[in-house]
């Protein structure tokens, strides 16, 4: 905001100079502040990658053959182009399961963001659905027919056509460029490979462009970011000085430290030594817990002693790589009746995979239980509503699995009522040993999820998880009600706008949600390798750029604290073939007195 001050100080009119970023909200306070800096007289430009591509095209766009009462599709219609497209392409799948048309707009928009043909996205995460990217590559093209031909565009397009634009009319791009002679970006590591070339185009021979980012904190490569933009930039402006903000005004020296220790193991990285005029506060700690559980609990206690002290739940985050590393903890909360919000992933209860498994579970012991029937009939092929109520009541004051076996039914619902009987049948004799009973359920379950979810061996392994964390029970009834017991407080999946204000609550949330964003006290959970970074062992050897990513994500994670950090490794986990573990190898190569290394056991009564 100084250097736009600056600039209209030397007499540089505010309307030339443009001022980008991503998220709107992002860009509405940006442009805020840009006017109330100037004064509300001076108009400011600026907006999102999109919003300004959007009224380029809506100029320019004739240039290109798009008219400027192109519409813009939004999301849900996306959806309805692709399930017609989809519908069409059944017959040429030759017997194979499309994915829903959600799962075919995300691979086609990551094959957009990211620049790279859509084998690499199915390969790298869709890899269950290898078999059809031939028809990935014909869906993705009559979706761009079906688009070109009515004048649609949606959010991808907005980018792509105004990187056509500005390459392939350089009338449009010269009388774009003298409007917006002053061109700034702000987290510029999050910028996709099109928003840099946007960006580069904007430029121009002028080159009067400004960016900010900080490439440690480029944690959405899964999103499309390229935090080799921020590299590549310094290599295309060499002229540009680069000007490193060191200063801290959030954290302790302490954390600091373990923060720039991170930095430096960064293969690529502009070098920066973080300071802060705070004082060097206490050490960070490094927990060794016996297992997810004994972690859960440390958490729990911890988190207990911190309000005691007079720490509201709201100044407190536990972060995670994924939502299933919160699954103990949940439990651990629900049995304290400590309030929270979870953000970046589903409470485990909420998760329909969960609730599809512990259906069954709930059926063995209470054969009644109506709302656990319902979903266990309905969530199978040939039974809807109207047919699982007629169900109920016939087996209403009927042995169950009898009753199913008696009901006449034929075809599709006759094979469901089949493969209902014969798992509770089977599921039946491990009512004494909870953990294997919910194995067993997951195992039977798994083909059903194979057609029933796109991204089932996700799912799978948050069941794999939560059968890990269920193995010190001995009764199924305990079981069921510690995982149904929750606090009265809802999950939220997208992004935090901050710490909770509307109640004091804990908040859990996924690193990647918690960008941005400070509380006073941090835990970091699952601070061990085969998590952070994501290798089985320390025979594995990734790829630098893999191990950079990671980094970066624990740093992110680090830097989220204010006054206390807590970084926690379970030494054992039930899943996987390396059950024992070490502490994340990044901390490990960092000074031992850089932290209290402390055992989770010492703070559990």
């Amino acid at each position: 905001m100084h250097r736009l001050v600056r600039l209209v100080e030397s007499g540089v009119p505010a309307e030339s100079i443009l001022l980008l970023t991503f998220t709107r909200r992002a860009a509405e306070e940006m442009i805020e502040r840009a006017a109330g800096i100037l004064g509300r007289r001076e108009p400011v430009s600026g907006g999102t990658f999109h919003s300004f591509a959007n009224l380029a095209l809506r100029k320019y766009g004739k240039a290109i053959g798009l008219p400027p009462g192109f519409t813009i599709l939004d999301q849900s219609d996306g959806f309805e182009i692709l399930g017609e497209i989809r519908a069409d392409l059944k017959d040429a799948a030759e017997g194979a399961t499309l994915p829903r048309r959600e799962t075919i707009a995300s691979i086609l928009s990551k094959s957009v963001n990211k620049q790279v043909p859509i084998e690499d996205i199915v390969s790298e995460e869709f890899s269950q659905f290898f078999e059809l990217i031939s028809l990935f590559e014909i869906a993705a093209a009559r979706y761009r027919a079906y688009k070109s031909e009515r004048h649609f565009v949606d959010f991808d397009d907005l980018l792509v056509l105004l990187v056509r634009l500005l390459e392939e009319s350089p009338e449009v791009a010269a009388r774009v460029r003298s409007s917006y002679r002053y061109l700034m970006v702000d987290e510029y590591q999050d910028t996709n490979l099109l928003q840099a070339r946007i960006t580069h185009l904007l430029a121009g021979e002028s080159r009067n462009v400004m960016v900010v980012g900080d490439d440690a904190q480029s944690i959405y490569a899964f999103r499309g970011a390229c935090h080799e933009n921020l590299f590549d930039f310094h290599r295309r402006f060499e002229e540009a000085p680069v000007v490193t903000l060191e200063e801290n005004y959030r954290s302790t020296q302490g954390i600091l430290d373990v923060a720039n220790g991170l930095m430096s193991q960064m293969a690529a990285a502009f070098r920066k030594s973080l300071f802060t005029a705070r004082g060097k506060g206490g050490k960070p700690r490094l927990v060794e817990a016996a297992d997810e559980a004994a972690q859960a609990q440390y958490v729990a206690s911890e988190v207990v002693r911190l309000r005691g002290e007079g720490v509201p739940l709201a100044e407190v985050a536990v972060l995670f790589r994924a939502s299933r590393h919160a699954f103990a903890l949940e439990i651990e909360l629900a049995h304290l009746g400590i309030p929270y919000v979870k953000y970046g992933g589903f409470r485990f209860m909420e998760s329909a995979h969960i609730k599809d498994v512990l259906a069954h579970l709930r059926l063995l012991v209470l054969p009644g239980d109506d709302l656990a029937l319902s979903r266990v009939l309905t969530m199978r092929p040939g039974i809807g509503k109207s047919g699982a109520r007629a169900i109920r009541e016939f087996l209403a004051g009927k042995p169950l699995v009898e009753g199913l076996e008696r009901y006449r039914a034929k075809g599709k619902a006759r094979a469901s009522l089949d493969e209902i009987a014969a798992l509770l049948s089977h599921l039946e004799p491990h009512r004494e040993a909870p953990a294997l009973c919910l194995e067993s359920a997951v195992l039977g379950l798994k083909p059903l999820f194979q057609t029933r979810y796109d991204d089932w061996p996700r799912r799978i392994r948050d069941l794999e998880t939560l059968v890990g964390l269920c193995a010190r029970y001995r009764s199924l009834n305990s079981m069921l009600a510690d995982l149904t017991l929750e606090p009265p407080s809802a999950s939220r999946r997208d992004g935090l706008a901050g710490p909770s204000r509307i109640a004091d609550e804990l908040v859990l949330s996924t690193v990647h949600s918690s960008k941005g964003l400070e509380w006073r006290a941090v835990f970091v959970l699952q601070a061990r390798d085969g998590t952070i970074p994501m290798v089985a062992s320390f025979d594995d050897e990734p790829d630098q750029g893999s191990l950079d990513e990671d980094l970066r994500l624990l740093y992110v994670a680090v830097t989220r604290a204010k006054d206390y950090l807590s970084l926690v490794w379970p030494r054992e986990i039930a899943r996987g073939p390396y059950g024992w573990g070490m502490p994340s190898r990044f901390l490990l190569a960092l000074p031992e007195e850089l932290f209290d290394c402390l055992r989770a056991d010492d703070f559990v009564a």
